[in-house]
């Protein structure tokens, strides 16, 4: 079956022909290759809700309650913001915040920030074999973002897929630079939204 999105009219739209199995299996051979080329572990843990996933620098975790359209999108994006946080300092500092009433200046490092996790993803996904979800991670990446934004601004949660808009601009891959892992963070509290 092909997974669907409910769009904001209520109409259903399909992912291309990828399905579930093929989520699944691009989501193993994106935790093999990060785990295997770059040491980042990625375990499959209870997270608390509303929390999606959650990182520490040199681990990802990933909640049980995730699909595997979800996981697929934790994983790739949970590892570019890994690669941020062991090679920026003011990204590691961008990503432990929760903005509230966030000015404009700060939304703007927030989408910069966002981005540019996508990036490495791209790469992280292309380096892994996974090549055929270019346009999806595009469409996921942005509803993300737009999710983030509302609830930055609003501080409410609306249904993820009321940001889902097909056909955004594909991510540019993004050279994934050297970097040691470093565990930045207790894991104390899940940030992952």
């Amino acid at each position: 079956m092909t997974p669907q999105h409910t769009h904001r009219d209520g109409h259903l739209h399909d992912l291309r022909g990828i399905g579930r199995s093929d989520f699944d299996a691009a989501c193993d051979a994106l935790t093999r290759h990060v785990a295997g080329h770059y040491g980042v572990v990625v375990d499959v843990a209870d997270v608390p809700a509303p929390f999606k996933g959650d990182l520490d620098g040199s681990r990802i975790v990933v909640g049980r309650g995730n699909d595997a359209e979800e996981r697929l999108f934790l994983v790739a994006h949970l590892f570019g913001h890994t690669v941020q946080w062991n090679t920026c300092d003011r990204s590691r500092r961008l990503g432990m915040t929760m903005p509230v009433n966030p000015s404009a200046a700060m939304l703007d490092a927030l989408a910069a920030y966002e981005r540019e996790a996508c990036r490495y993803s791209q790469t992280a996904l292309h380096e892994s074999g996974v090549t055929a979800f270019d346009q999806w991670l595009a469409d996921y990446s942005a509803c993300d973002l737009a999710f983030l934004r509302h609830l930055y601004l609003t501080g409410k949660r609306r249904d993820f897929r009321a940001f889902w808009s097909d056909g955004q601009p594909l991510i540019e891959p993004l050279a994934i630079p050297p970097f040691s892992l470093h565990r930045w963070r207790r894991r104390t509290q899940a940030i992952v939204l």
